[in-house]
């Protein structure tokens, strides 16, 4: 059966990825050599689901379903806040920024959607709060404890970044990942806009 790596995520608009860089390259700048990969600014997203490998066959059913799940929500707007690791300043694993502004519809888009791929195929969300987040870089692994102890201090003595930028949300995405030696490509499958209905 061939299958298909997939995930349903925001894009950010081009103000928005260009901030985020502007971010990660301060970040760059305070944490220890060598500790952390940081995500290619192409890549960054606010993954709404990971549905991982799923048949190559179901896909036109996801479509359908992310397209519905869509219509059901307006248009809305978030804004890129505060710097924040998991699971915790102590020992970061993922560095993020998080998403403030309208969380209650992204919560109920992120709900739909999730009870929509359910039924259509069967996809188990995840059991745990959902918690937005674009990651802006994981650390490696088997880092020294002396070393995850500066990272999280340096992190920690950043000033709180506030409101960087608004982010409008207008549409969802069904993105292919395809995993390369040089890290993840992703490519865009099909779109879903925010409260209209489907033509089809």
């Amino acid at each position: 059966m061939t299958t298909v790596r997939t995930f349903v995520a925001i894009e950010l608009s081009d103000e928005a990825r260009t901030v985020v860089t502007e971010l990660q390259n301060r970040l760059k700048k305070i944490a220890p050599p060598n500790t952390v990969r940081w995500t290619a600014p192409e890549n960054i997203h606010l993954t709404l689901h990971f549905l991982g490998d799923v048949a190559a066959a179901d896909v036109e059913k996801i479509e359908a379903a992310l397209k519905a799940a869509a219509a059901t929500c307006p248009p809305f707007s978030l804004a890129l806040a505060e710097i924040g690791c998991f699971p915790n300043l102590r020992r970061p694993r993922i560095i993020w920024t998080g998403a403030q502004g309208d969380k209650a519809t992204l919560e109920a888009l992120h709900r739909k959607l999730g009870q929509a791929l359910a039924k259509t195929i069967d996809f188990k969300p995840d059991s745990r709060p959902y918690s937005p987040h674009l990651t802006l870089g994981r650390v490696k692994d088997r880092l020294p404890a002396k070393q995850l102890a500066h990272l999280g201090q340096a992190l920690e003595r950043e000033p709180a970044v506030g409101r960087l930028v608004e982010l409008p949300v207008t549409e969802i995405c069904l993105m292919k990942s395809e995993l390369k030696p040089m890290g993840p490509v992703y490519t865009k499958l099909c779109v879903g806009n925010l409260g209209v209905r489907s033509k089809e």
